[in-house]
């Protein structure tokens, strides 16, 4: 199955967005309603930068793919690193963060995958 580069940039969208509610669940899930000012200011920022991200990949602009890939690297090493910590604390919210992860990396390999070429018809002549 080959997937039109328009096909991927919307099922990478929807993939991030899908996301961005799943991260809210998972505050939720760790406390949220207890959590202080700062962290529930860092989890709307978070959600306001995914949700953009999701909109900017979907109009097309491919610098969003790689500001997606600097994000992406620059939390999946804490994620991985509390992810013990996490499962112990909360079993579903540990699901809910690998989830989200794959979800990323996901719709990450949609956009970096190269648009197959379509042949070229021939005149029949």
């Amino acid at each position: 199955m080959t997937l039109s580069s328009q096909s991927k940039v919307n099922i990478a969208s929807g993939m991030i967005r899908v996301s961005a509610v799943l991260y809210l669940v998972y505050y939720y899930l760790n406390g949220g309603r207890s959590a202080s000012f700062q962290i529930a200011l860092a989890t709307c920022i978070a959600l306001g930068i995914l949700l953009l991200l999701a909109l900017f990949i979907r109009r097309g602009y491919k610098w969003a793919k790689w500001l997606l890939l600097g994000l992406l690297i620059l939390t999946i090493t804490p994620d991985a690193i509390n992810l013990p910590a996490t499962f112990k604390a909360n079993f579903y919210a540990g699901c809910i963060a690998v989830i989200i992860d794959l979800l990323q990396i996901g719709a990450l390999v949609l956009l970096f995958m190269p648009d197959k070429e379509k042949p070229v018809a021939e005149d029949a002549e």
